[in-house]
């Protein structure tokens, strides 16, 4: 099957990866329309707390699959660990509910929701091996077809039982449904048949994608981190406050991130060939597009920010000040998101576990000093230090290698 080109690539993923993440971000919001606030707090739990372990599901080997251009790891070893994967962080994410004292409506909502990011680490892999062949149109296709069977699945049983558990599960057997007939039946295509299970190969795997999996989490924990202290110190209601101004920010976030994610294949091409130049022409091209992009996603917000948020949450007035501030943290978040998977093509492996340690320490100690000090100002505060601490780190990695590759160009 003939490959897209890259441009019809980054149309195609981030066409359905809006698609579907907007789906998504509906759904947080219709609960309250369709239930009530209860039921929207323990959806929010259920997301919460499974976060950590979605991100263990995925294992953060997708950058490192699809950036695999000389295999040393067959398809089948990446699908294979991310078995193992899902069944390490769904058993983790069970342990530690049993740490909790949730109510059994709780603990159903939490484990459906954590077996519907199993279902999305599953799908993942299929769409690192249509992305690796050059087909992301597969993937835009079945986002768009998740998110039209989640929302729609999600809205009719929530409306009709009023009940989350079911909700939350007809989402996860919609999911299932589709990876079982469409993601794993295309991916199939592109697969040998009848691979062996390599033993030696899937351990040395799952050991190599260590120092990722740890950096995945630290990021995660980073960004997390200052909400964490806005709660602990000021209450559930400015963090609600908070949240709800933030909440828009996320479509920013993942259309910003979604631009990057085809380039892995053409940039491990570029390495592969040794083209220096090519290499470095396709970053300037997505950082003069990406610098474009940003102008318009603020000048947008600044406009239509407050307007926006009034219309869609209640006494939000005081609060929309902060929502171009978050932006800006927004677009970090994805400058980080992108210098990460050039990192991983880049094998600078040390350079990215020095990322997320730094990363985790500077932002504890920001956000203990700023979120006490300026509340939900210091949320940002402490948002852009940690930031600018990891992408400070990222860029020296960067330009590390690529002073290494000049110098073997002419050495």
């Amino acid at each position: 099957m003939k490959e897209k080109s890259t441009l019809a690539n980054i149309f195609y993923n981030s066409f359905g990866t809006m698609f579907y993440y907007g789906c998504q971000w509906l759904t947080t919001l219709l609960v309250v329309r369709l239930a009530d606030y209860a039921d929207a707090g323990v959806y929010s739990i259920a997301m919460t707390f499974t976060a950590a372990f979605a991100i263990l599901a995925l294992y953060n080997t997708r950058q490192y699959q699809v950036a695999d251009v000389n295999g040393e790891y067959s398809d089948w070893t990446y699908i294979r660990s991310r078995y193992l994967s899902i069944a390490i962080a769904f058993l983790l994410c069970f342990a530690g509910l049993c740490f909790n004292n949730y109510t059994p409506y709780q603990w159903g909502a939490i484990l459906l929701y954590m077996l519907y990011k199993c279902v999305e680490a599953w799908i993942d892999v299929y769409h690192g091996v249509d992305q690796k062949n050059g087909r992301m149109d597969y993937i835009c296709y079945s986002y768009i077809a998740r998110g039209i069977m989640m929302l729609g699945g999600f809205c009719l049983v929530l409306a009709v039982t009023k009940n989350l558990v079911a909700a939350i599960g007809s989402i996860t057997f919609m999911s299932f449904l589709a990876a079982l007939c469409y993601d794993r039946r295309i991916a199939g295509r592109f697969l040998a048949k009848g691979e062996a299970l390599d033993k030696d190969a899937l351990k040395k795997l799952m050991v190599a994608m260590i120092p990722l999996v740890v950096v995945a989490v630290t990021n995660n924990l980073s960004i997390s981190l200052p909400k964490y202290f806005l709660d602990r110190y000021y209450g559930e209601e400015a963090l609600g406050f908070y949240s709800s101004v933030a909440t828009p920010s996320m479509i920013v976030q993942v259309g910003a991130q979604t631009v990057f994610i085809p380039l892995i294949r053409p940039l491990a091409d570029k390495l592969k060939q040794n083209d220096k130049k090519g290499f470095v022409g396709i970053l300037k091209t997505v950082g003069i597009v990406f610098a474009v992009l940003s102008v318009i996603a603020l000048i947008a917000s600044a406009l239509l920010g407050t307007w926006f948020l009034c219309l869609v949450f209640e006494d939000i007035g005081p609060y929309t000040y902060l929502f171009v501030p978050i932006i800006v943290t927004t677009l970090l978040i994805s400058v980080n998101a992108a210098l990460f998977p050039v990192c991983t093509v880049l094998k600078e492996i040390k350079g990215q576990l020095a990322v997320g340690i730094c990363g985790l320490i500077a932002s504890f100690v920001s956000s203990v000093a700023c979120v006490k000090l300026f509340a939900m100002d210091g949320v940002v505060i402490a948002l852009l230090i940690t930031l600018g601490v990891q992408i400070i780190i990222e860029i020296y990695c960067v330009y590390r290698r690529m002073k290494k590759w000049k110098e073997t160009e002419h050495g």
